[in-house]
């Protein structure tokens, strides 16, 4: 997709400076799937992908018509919720950034959306009756490993980041954007906050400030380990940040070994949320969680473990920073405890 936008660029003879500003926009990885489906439909029916050949030729009811065509295409064999709109999204982004044509304000499109909502309404990832894998072995596994200075960097980094998913219950997006810059350290506590994170709707702003207190086991506390894996990886020399769209330095982050000899070599880097959810995943593997459960399941099973244990519903939905007890019960929600939680109404934050 990122090529082909190019070429549509300067095909359409659009200024350089346009056209490089443009690209530095756009991942690489952009809605690639989705658009290389739409290119084969477009192989196949014999359309071009941009409407025409000539921009003369192609209008907003052509390419609209295209779109509806390449979705009805679609429909039959789409499988999950988000698989129908995504592919509608990456047409429609596409076509804006090409030819200036918005076709997702279409009211004709709106509508085929919001008849898909009722179609193919979001299903939880895991059944009802889906037992959750028991993240009371992380705390056993690092429990019995050597204390935090022992540590590598590689391990204090994954120990780190499986405790913290434990005690918080985050989203792997979440421990992408735990702001370093405004971790607190209190005399028996530490304090955090993450930034625009999904329930604000990436709205850039900081979510408000959660607290850890220290634990009287020195080797799993997880506000200790934290403060360890941020002083291990504070020096100014060696940590990069020039992501201006962050106005914060990120917790978690990666070496760069490999460029042995290139000028980022020692250099950490801000990583991302497949990042974090794959040192999640190592720490399962190590401990024989099932394949089946990737990295980001560590929001379900310890929000549900903390529910086993007695924890209050209203601190869990607080923990997780979810807003609704309706969603957190429908998609997190597989505690043993489940049949007997509160309904609709019964807590402050349903």
């Amino acid at each position: 997709m990122f090529q082909d936008i190019r070429l549509a660029l300067e095909d359409l003879d659009r200024p350089q400076g346009f056209i490089s500003s443009v690209l530095k926009s756009i991942k690489k990885n952009t809605h690639s799937s989705q658009w290389k489906a739409y290119k084969q439909y477009c192989l196949d029916a014999f359309v071009h992908p941009w409407v025409s050949r000539f921009k003369s030729s192609i209008s907003y009811e052509q390419a609209r018509d295209q779109l509806m065509g390449f979705l009805d295409h679609l429909k039959p064999i789409s499988k999950s919720f988000g698989s129908f709109p995504n592919h509608k999204s990456a047409v429609c982004w596409a076509f804006r950034v090409v030819l200036a044509i918005d076709l997702g304000k279409d009211t004709l499109t709106k509508a085929w959306m919001a008849g898909w909502k009722i179609e193919m309404p979001a299903r939880p990832r895991f059944a009802y009756d889906c037992e959750g894998w028991d993240v009371g072995a992380i705390v056993e596994y690092w429990s019995a490993q050597p204390d935090d200075d022992q540590l590598s960097q590689a391990e204090l980094g994954l120990k780190s980041v499986s405790l913290f998913g434990v005690a918080m219950y985050p989203r792997p997006s979440d421990l992408a954007q735990l702001a370093r810059d405004n971790f607190e350290r209190l005399h028996q506590a530490v304090r955090f906050n993450y930034f625009g994170t999904k329930e604000l709707r990436s709205v850039p702003v900081f979510t408000r400030k959660q607290g850890l207190s220290f634990e009287a086991t020195r080797r799993v506390c997880v506000a200790r380990t934290i403060e360890d894996y941020i002083d291990r990886t504070s020096d100014p020399q060696v940590y990069l940040h020039d992501d201006a769209v962050y106005p914060f330095k990120h917790v978690f982050m990666s070496q760069v070994v490999e460029k042995r000899n290139g000028p980022y070599k020692g250099k950490f880097f801000p990583v991302g949320p497949s990042t974090c959810s794959r040192w999640i995943r190592t720490v399962m593997d190590r401990i024989g969680v099932h394949p089946r459960f990737k990295g980001g399941s560590i929001r379900m099973a310890a929000a549900s473990a903390a529910i086993d244990r007695g924890m209050p519903i209203d601190v869990v939905l607080g923990t997780g920073r979810w807003s609704s007890w309706q969603v957190f019960n429908n998609f997190y929600n597989r505690s043993q405890l489940n049949a007997v939680a509160p309904p609709v109404g019964r807590t402050s934050l349903a």
